[in-house]
């Protein structure tokens, strides 16, 4: 049965259910359905007694009819939206456009469905490009980051000075492999 405007826990199912169960039948539902004590309960279902109608202009209209459109912002760069949705939304933010070669791995990207792997890999390797771009870029303006400060190690080590010491052990670990193949690689 499906849930119609005014239904209500008299109605008769229009066939069994089909479950190792059994259905209840309508004098079983009546009992177990309260919601006749319920205050405001089904408000919903009749427009007469909706709380919200006095504040709602006139909700058979629909919102499209209620409120001026708003006119659609003009782009002045690329802005990467879902393949599942047909259009921007009328408005948009542009704080950060996609630039270099981290705007070209986010291009190919979302040319994927949100539920496919590529696209998701693809904005993880951007995001990762990205962090090297604009190293490149303070190293190239003259600024040397902070790189112990922005990665918040002083509260690390105060808080949570177990994770600070792996991380530690990890980041020395990995330099010392990588030290290593660099070595093996420059004897041949």
């Amino acid at each position: 049965m499906q849930q119609t405007l005014g239904s209500s826990s008299t109605d008769v199912l229009r066939s069994p259910v089909s479950s190792p169960g059994r259905s209840l039948t309508t004098l079983e539902r009546q009992v177990i359905d309260r919601s006749a004590t319920i205050k405001g309960w089904g408000s919903d279902l009749d427009p007469a007694r909706r709380p919200g109608v006095p504040r709602d202009k006139a909700p058979q209209l629909g919102v499209e009819l209620l409120y001026p459109p708003i006119p659609q912002q003009t782009p002045p760069f690329t802005i990467h939206k879902s393949t599942e949705h047909g259009r921007l939304t009328p408005v948009f933010g542009t704080s950060c456009p996609p630039s270099g070669v981290s705007g070209k791995i986010r291009d190919f990207a979302y040319k994927y469905s949100e539920g496919r792997l590529m696209r998701w890999l693809g904005l993880m390797v951007a995001d990762r490009v990205n962090v090297v771009e604009d190293l490149v870029s303070d190293l190239s303006r003259g600024h040397v980051p902070n790189i112990p400060r922005e990665m918040g190690m002083r509260s690390e080590l105060q808080y949570n000075r177990a994770g600070f010491y792996r991380k530690v052990g990890v980041a020395l670990g990995c330099t010392a492999i990588l030290l290593g193949a660099w070595r093996v690689m420059r004897r041949r």
